[in-house]
């Protein structure tokens, strides 16, 4: 008996999924350990052609930046730290347990079992993570906009909310569809209907 489509598909999903949360997870995880180390600036990440601003003003904004980020990490420690690995853990499982389903049929229903379990847990944490996500990028944008205040740049207000509401509803709106993506295939592999046609499928 041979498997069903969606579950190539689903599996392509987990694996590739799961590897990329897990990367992201990694390295958040390393910026919060490493979150009080101001990291060097130089003229080139303080470019922006066509803003009308001046380099100088342009370089007061980008430490305001980077001094937000680590004020938001110091802020979440040491729960950033929790669930980035946490997250890293689980996502990488994902991978993981994808990757055995690829390449072994031997204990393929427990094994899609762990995957669903995985993914489900991946879910909550990446929903958790996302939260914390948010609290960083509005606490980063806060602080640009105070710079943005202090050194007089036109129309400063107006660019702060308009950001802010960019920045925040592009964060919820990936957090919410990754969200979904690791419940859908959580539910997916823990399905009777699949763990039956695990049984059943051809070596």
């Amino acid at each position: 008996m041979s498997l069903p489509g969606s579950y190539r598909w689903a599996l392509s999903a987990a694996v590739v999924v799961g590897f990329q949360v897990a990367i992201v997870a990694a390295f958040d995880a390393h910026a919060a350990f490493t979150f009080d180390e101001p990291a060097p600036l130089n003229d080139s990440q303080a470019t922006l052609p066509g803003w009308g601003i001046s380099p100088l003003v342009q370089r007061q904004l980008a430490l305001a930046s980077a001094t937000g980020y680590r004020a938001a990490l110091a802020g979440l420690m040491p729960w950033r730290m929790i669930t980035s690995l946490a997250l890293a853990a689980a996502a990488g499982l994902v991978f993981i347990m994808g990757m055995r389903l690829r390449v072994s049929p031997d204990g393929r229903p427990a094994v899609a079992e762990l995957l669903g379990r995985a993914a489900l847990a991946a879910a909550i944490l990446r929903s958790i993570d996302g939260a914390e996500n948010l609290v960083i990028v509005r606490t980063t944008l806060e602080e640009v906009s105070k710079a943005m205040v202090r050194e007089g740049v036109p129309d400063a207000h107006s660019a702060s909310v308009v950001g802010t509401f960019l920045a925040s509803a592009a964060s919820g709106l990936w957090t919410l569809v990754m969200v979904a993506g690791f419940v859908t295939l959580g539910n997916y592999f823990r399905s009777e209907t699949l763990r039956t046609a695990l049984g059943r499928a051809d070596p």
